[in-house]
């Protein structure tokens, strides 16, 4: 009995002179319940999980992100070896010291559910100049309205007082970009209405409703582009999300254009791209068609035909010049 007390009096004169050296250091953040000693907790992305954050994230899947929690303290003696019951005790007021580390996002986007597996981690308190590991899985999954643009969530771990022991709190930022969903409305004429040789333009307005500033690329092809003379202008407009921007389609209609109200469909080509790009690799564009119905007002006989026409015209003609000639003749007889 004599020795155990005479061991913590030992234990206490080796705490007391590092006490004002210890309570001169301040604490990884403000608001934390300090005490003779420190606590220090750190936060890192596993080495295997950085690709997975420097790629963006699909929408509507669950991504998991492996950390490591780090959690160590700065008690100058050993917790171990002999009289470590005693030590404990007198330190930690219990024998058995254990801490919780909480953690939790700082504003969390309302555009993803993002959660940790383990929210209170329960960690041994380790020995002097050591450090408890644990793994804890992230999972982030952004919805559909997440914007495809850089996004910062700030992971904040605190940890409560065990005795002589403080707390602590620590703050790790994570970046990750929600992956780009390729959405546009279209309003554009559901009938044009033209004549052979006529010059037509209409507007069409195109409106983003990505996740992402778009670059959209409009082009006539098929049958528009070949015999209609169709033109777009501009070709190509950058549109923040939510706005609109409008095209200028032109079309000269063709001499053989068909009969009165003959009906042509004419296809314009869309492509979407992301602005800028979400990454250094080249990202195929996505494509969407608008078709556009083109009524001829006018009238036309094809080639073909009216020369047929006229072959049949010279030749029912000139059977008749024949008859009548025929006729004449008997007549004079």
């Amino acid at each position: 009995m004599i020795k155990k007390i005479l061991y913590a009096m030992v234990v206490l004169s080796l705490m007391f002179p590092v006490s004002t050296l210890a309570c001169a250091s301040s604490l990884q953040d403000e608001g934390v319940e300090g005490g003779l000693f420190h606590s220090y907790i750190s936060i890192e992305v596993d080495e295997s999980e950085v690709d997975k954050l420097s790629q963006p994230l699909p929408l509507f899947t669950a991504t998991p992100i492996q950390l490591k929690v780090s959690y160590w303290h700065d008690i100058p003696i050993g917790l171990g070896g002999l009289g470590a019951t005693v030590k404990r005790c007198l330190i930690f007021g219990t024998f058995v010291p254990q801490q919780i580390i909480h953690l939790e996002i700082e504003n969390k986007p309302d555009w993803a559910t993002i959660y940790f597996s383990e929210p209170d981690v329960i960690m041994d308190v380790p020995d002097k100049g050591e450090k408890e590991v644990k793994t804890v899985t992230l999972t982030i999954s952004p919805l559909r309205e997440a914007p495809s643009e850089p996004t910062d969530i700030t992971i904040v771990a605190t940890c409560g007082k065990i005795g002589l022991l403080g707390g602590a709190k620590y703050r790790y930022t994570i970046s990750f970009t929600p992956n780009f969903i390729a959405s546009i409305s279209v309003e554009a004429p559901a009938k044009i209405d033209i004549s052979p040789h006529q010059t037509k333009e209409v507007k069409i307005t195109v409106k983003n409703i990505c996740n992402r500033n778009v670059m959209v690329r409009a082009e006539p092809i098929g049958e528009a582009k070949e015999k209609w003379g169709a033109s777009i202008q501009p070709s190509f407009i950058e549109i923040p999300v939510g706005q609109t921007a409008v095209f200028h389609f032109s079309i000269v209609g063709p001499y053989d254009l068909g009969w009165h109200e003959e009906i042509r469909t004419l296809t314009i080509q869309l492509e979407v791209t992301p602005k800028p790009e979400l990454t250094s690799e080249q990202i195929e564009p996505e494509i969407f068609n608008i078709d556009i119905t083109v009524q001829n007002v006018g009238f036309y006989i094809p080639i073909p035909l009216l020369a047929t026409i006229i072959v049949v015209v010279i030749i029912t003609a000139a059977a008749v010049m024949i008859v009548l000639r025929m006729g004449i003749k008997k007549s004079e007889k």
